[in-house]
């Protein structure tokens, strides 16, 4: 549980008024606020101070909220942050969050964002310790790697001996655990009947794995799979020495079984380029992952469709019923996307309320793909309960083969384009029930 009294927030407001309101309700909910009147001076108090979480407001003199958080984020990592906004412009609040903010908050008329600002704090600092613990985990799995190897130079794990010809003249038991053979079954015999033939010196003969490999240091490792007596395999590590005696070289490599690492190794990968909150690919996987649909759909000459998807009246779902069922909502839109789409088709959280769909090896049927979704929103029962008004979407379309000489960016872009049409077109549809929010000066 988060010791509210030991977090300072500072609270950067030109109103004197609303900033003594604003104060004076996170004081009553257990935090401690210190004000800045501008922009600058904002900056100077944070640079100086010692904050965990930041509110700045956007419309403020000598520097906007915009310009703080691009001002800090050249510094460091923001703490978590919150963008208030008098104008609800979905513009900005998307700018803040691309700069590093965590939320942002509209402040409306009637003053309900004061008691919305609690609940949002309480929401960022869980997400953001969240983030600390994976980050502390993943430092603790790099330290268990090292006791680990430090385990194994007291020969816990297998260590095999062989001659200058490769075979192996001592076994101990750690092997036996790893590999199932008994020392009878293995001494005079070669050690690479224990490689699988997936190891990466498949194509060697014998011998060439330690011609290559004898002069390994021992604390970097060559990855292979190992051959157990049931004829399953097991990846492995080997590090590999060899010293001159006089009956000639021999080798002696240390064997650990690293299955566990490859778990860690495959989860922590899943991590990093999968959406916390929906389970689709983000955005920092998308380079790479568009780099190799190209790459691939130029080899085999297929082309490629792009929907590019944003979500209706995303901010009213916000402002009106709370982030929470905001996301709520995108996992609900996420999980449609994937039930809907081909499993070969790809879903990406772009950002925010928008979504990517990459259709591989799909010949002018991006249309249809698109107008599939829209079917399937319309008759989708997963917003039951969390919103009293369809939720629908803005999708647009866009297709390359490989004689198509447009960039990755113009594709997107154009695809981002089409979208922008869309959801102009639907702002149009709701016409007289489409209410602007109300403004703070």
């Amino acid at each position: 549980m988060t010791d509210l009294g030991s977090i300072r927030i500072l609270y950067m407001e030109d109103d004197p008024g609303l900033a003594r309101l604003v104060q004076k309700r996170l004081k009553r909910a257990g935090y401690f606020v210190d004000i800045a009147e501008d922009g600058e001076q904002g900056v100077e108090q944070y640079q100086a101070g010692d904050y965990g979480v930041l509110i700045v407001d956007q419309n403020m003199p000598i520097y906007s909220g915009l310009q703080v958080l691009e001002i800090l984020s050249q510094t460091g990592e923001l703490p978590p942050t919150i963008m208030l906004t008098g104008t609800g412009s979905e513009e900005t609040a998307v700018e803040a969050m691309k700069l590093g903010a965590s939320d942002y908050v509209v402040k409306d008329a009637a003053g309900g964002f004061l008691d919305l600002l609690p609940p949002v704090i309480e929401r960022i600092l869980k997400q953001y310790r969240i983030v600390e613990e994976r980050q502390r985990a993943e430092e603790a799995l790099r330290e268990s790697e090292a006791r680990f190897r430090a385990v194994a130079q007291t020969a816990v794990d297998a260590i095999i001996s062989m001659d200058s010809r490769g075979r192996m003249i001592f076994w101990n038991h750690g092997a036996g655990d790893i590999f199932g053979y008994d020392e009878t079954d293995v001494l005079g015999r070669p050690f690479t009947m224990l490689l699988d033939a997936t190891c990466h010196e498949k194509n060697d003969p014998p011998m060439s794995f330690f011609e290559v490999h004898g002069e390994a240091r021992m604390d970097r490792g060559i990855e292979s799979l190992g051959l157990r007596r049931d004829g399953t395999s097991v990846p492995i590590e080997l590090s590999i020495s060899n010293w001159e005696t006089i009956s000639g070289v021999f080798y002696t490599v240390i064997v650990r079984d690293i299955s566990e690492r490859k778990e860690s190794e495959a989860k922590l990968a899943r991590m990093a380029h999968t959406d916390a909150l929906t389970g689709t690919f983000n955005r920092h996987y998308l380079v790479g992952l568009l780099e190799r649909e190209f790459q691939r759909a130029k080899r085999y000459n297929h082309p490629i469709g792009f929907l590019m998807i944003d979500v209706n009246r995303f901010k009213q779902i916000n402002d009106q019923y709370g982030h929470t069922i905001g996301d709520d909502v995108l996992v609900a839109i996420s999980h449609e996307l994937v039930e809907t789409l081909r499993e070969s088709d790809i879903v990406v959280r772009y950002g925010g309320d928008e979504f990517l769909i990459i259709l591989p090896e799909t010949n002018g049927e991006t249309e249809i793909a698109r107008d599939r979704l829209v079917a399937a929103m319309a008759a989708s029962g997963r917003f039951v309960g969390l919103v009293d008004f369809p939720v629908t979407l803005s999708i647009g379309c866009a297709h390359w083969d490989p004689q198509d000489p447009r960039t990755i960016d113009r594709i997107l872009n154009d695809a981002d384009e089409e979208m922008y049409k869309a959801k102009r077109a639907n702002h149009e549809q709701e016409g007289s029930r489409a209410q602007a929010p109300p403004t703070f000066a």
